[in-house]
């Protein structure tokens, strides 16, 4: 999987065994809540054992990033479409490491966590070597 930084896999891996059987639903947005500490400390107290109170969570305070990974995870809990395909493929509106994020939420969104560890991503390799 393509975590954030290392702090995320840590804190995605530590929900995910609390939350263990949840739906694909869940375990993405979990994983584009726990991409980003301060994010996280905002949301973890709307999180039950099977669902999250999304629209409870009031973000403050947040960095760019940190906020669209907030939006997509409410997007998939909702239902709505706050976030276009092409706000996400904007460069400058979010860096290549949160964009291969969000698609690894999709991913989980849409085939689950067991497909999402597939995911290889190897930094520095060119396309063709992939």
């Amino acid at each position: 999987m393509v975590f954030r930084n290392d702090n995320h896999g840590v804190l995605f891996e530590k929900e995910i065994r609390y939350h263990k059987g949840c739906s694909r639903k869940m375990t993405a947005a979990l994983f584009l809540l726990t991409a980003d500490s301060r994010l996280w400390h905002q949301a973890e107290n709307h999180i039950g054992s099977n669902e999250i109170d999304i629209t409870a969570i009031k973000p403050r305070r947040l960095d760019a990033m940190a906020y669209v990974c907030f939006t997509v995870a409410k997007d998939i809990i909702t239902g709505s479409r706050t976030v276009s395909l092409t706000e996400l493929a904007d460069t400058s509106m979010l860096s290549p490491r949160y964009f291969l994020v969000i698609q690894t939420a999709m991913l989980i969104r849409g085939y689950g966590l067991s497909a999402a560890n597939r995911l290889l991503f190897t930094e520095g390799r060119k396309p063709e070597e992939l």
